[in-house]
């Protein structure tokens, strides 16, 4: 029996010796600390790998997202640019005074327009004479639409460029540091190419936002130009044929 005691005690005295030492040891031994990354450090990671041409890019993205927003507004908020009704009713066979109050009535660029057409219908008679009043009214709101959009076009090819430029420019220098290297490794070499990409990745970055809204803005501008162009012939017809039935 006491032989049974003693085992047991020494049982339970060995085990509690170990957890002591396992709790000392973890106490002990140093707390890992997990470095945390910043975004403003991975995006000043980022410029650094990018080298020097990562300038004239961040230039390029401010000019098209500066533009873009410009037109934007312009787009959204300023005057409507056409309404959809004036087209069918144009070519209807409404009343001409009915046409001529709603088309007075409206607020849109096609209805600038039209409204242009039916102040000098007065004084030009001829059909040739109404076609050009609306080629130049049209031409008019076109060039108003259509500002910005040389400069977004010119970041759009040339952004993609730039970046190409220096994804050359760094390949150079990976080769160049591979050249004079003692010892390659595929770790030199990824890493100089890794690098090299970075400009043509925020070139087409840029490239690809900047022309989705300037392909927005363009298709805007045609259906402007359809609506109007189509609804003002059909306008100028009728105000011809009623003026040959007085």
């Amino acid at each position: 029996m006491k032989q049974w005691l003693w085992t047991l005690l020494a049982v339970v005295s060995t085990g509690f010796a170990q957890e002591t030492n396992l709790s000392t040891i973890a106490q002990e031994a140093p707390a890992k600390t997990v470095a945390k990354v910043s975004f403003m450090d991975t995006l000043l990671e980022f410029h650094r790998m990018g080298g020097v041409f990562m300038y004239p890019l961040y230039i390029l993205s401010v000019l098209g997202l500066a533009y873009v927003l410009e037109r934007f507004v312009f787009y959204t908020f300023r005057q409507k640019l056409c309404e959809e009704e004036l087209l069918p009713l144009c070519k209807s066979n409404a009343p001409l005074s009915d046409i001529e109050k709603k088309i007075q009535n409206g607020k849109s660029r096609t209805a600038s327009v039209l409204k242009e057409i039916l102040r000098l219908s007065s004084k030009r008679k001829r059909l040739e004479d109404l076609d050009k009043v609306l080629e130049m009214e049209l031409n008019a709101h076109i060039g108003e639409l259509q500002r910005g959009f040389t400069m977004m076009s010119a970041i759009i090819n040339l952004a993609p460029l730039v970046g190409f430029l220096g994804t050359v420019s760094g390949m150079i220098g990976a080769f160049r540091s591979i050249a004079l290297a003692d010892q390659v490794s595929i770790t030199l070499v990824a890493k100089g190419i890794y690098e090299a990409l970075i400009t043509t990745e925020v070139g087409l970055v840029i490239a690809i936002t900047i022309n989705f809204f300037y392909s927005l803005f363009t298709q805007k501008l045609e259906r402007f130009t359809q609506v109007t162009m189509e609804a003002g012939e059909n306008l100028i017809e009728r105000i011809v044929e009623h003026e040959s039935e007085r």
